[in-house]
């Protein structure tokens, strides 16, 4: 049975935030090729999957069970 919610997390990251942030707007393509196992694909739903308000939903590798749709949003 499928479930729905809103989860927020705070993480403290120990990177300069342009490196971080260019990290995560290429995760679209950068999480499967580096992680194919845990990583199926990840797809762009809505915006450019870049910019803030940007949707993409994130497949797992075989056997896992979820899907996960992120929006971005951006914090000063």
């Amino acid at each position: 049975m499928a479930s729905g919610g809103k989860l927020e997390v705070d993480v403290e990251i120990k990177s300069a935030a342009k490196k971080f942030w260019d990290n995560i707007r290429d995760s679209t393509t950068l999480f499967p090729k580096a992680f194919p196992d845990q990583y199926k694909s990840i797809e762009i739903l809505e915006g450019d999957g870049k910019a803030a308000g940007s949707t993409r939903l994130f497949t797992y590798g075989e056997g896992k069970k979820a899907h996960t749709h992120v929006q971005l949003a951006l914090y000063n």
